[in-house]
């Protein structure tokens, strides 16, 4: 099977479709592992690469905090984290010969390491969002929706900074799967049967 890369709208169950895909095709899933991996393997302690993780990283105010004003990116939080976990999401990839990866830029990162097939995993219901973010966050009824467009540009601007390609964007990837629409074990058996499991 290739390896599978999975960015999603928050909200929309890409990790649930990442889930079961793993489950239909025994293939490893990763998804937070990757921080602890990437911990383990160069020495970043857990709650730093957790707090700059998919993390919103687009203003100029803020670049100049995170990697000085003296342009020394490789010492800076961000720029560790990054290093961190793509380095880890490669390795990953090798000894595993494949995986399905969520997030973190893994289609990028992975492009020329082999196969792969890139899915984009998104949500045109609000209320759906809405319903799911209330099962899994601590967030009230009337923040979620503020809550998920916070997410979604966070994890956008991580992604834009970090590759300069346009998250969500149809020329970026293989697939775009709406879970308004379309429900998981659906789109876990499309992505399936495109990555030739």
């Amino acid at each position: 099977m290739k390896t599978v890369t999975i960015d999603r709208t928050f909200g929309s169950g890409g990790r649930v479709v990442a889930a079961r895909l793993a489950e239909m095709t025994g293939v490893p899933f990763f998804d937070n592992d990757i921080i602890l991996k990437a911990a383990e393997n160069f020495g970043v302690d857990v709650g730093l690469l957790k707090n700059n993780d998919e993390h919103y990283v687009g203003s100029l105010i803020y670049n100049l905090s995170m990697f000085g004003a003296d342009g020394d990116y490789e010492s800076s939080p961000v720029y560790r984290t990054y290093f961190a976990v793509s380095e880890t999401v490669r390795r990953l990839r090798d000894e595993h010969d494949g995986g399905i990866f969520l997030g973190r830029c893994a289609d990028v990162i992975l492009r020329d390491e082999g196969p792969i097939v890139r899915a984009f995993i998104y949500s045109s219901s609000m209320e759906k969002r809405i319903a799911r973010t209330l099962e899994q966050e601590d967030v009230s009824v009337g923040k979620a929706e503020t809550f998920i467009q916070n997410k979604d540009k966070q994890r956008r601007n991580y992604y834009q900074f970090f590759t300069d390609n346009k998250w969500g964007a149809p020329v970026n990837y293989d697939i775009l799967l709406n879970t308004a629409t379309v429900d998981y074990d659906e789109c876990a058996r499309i992505i399936s049967q495109l990555a030739g499991a």
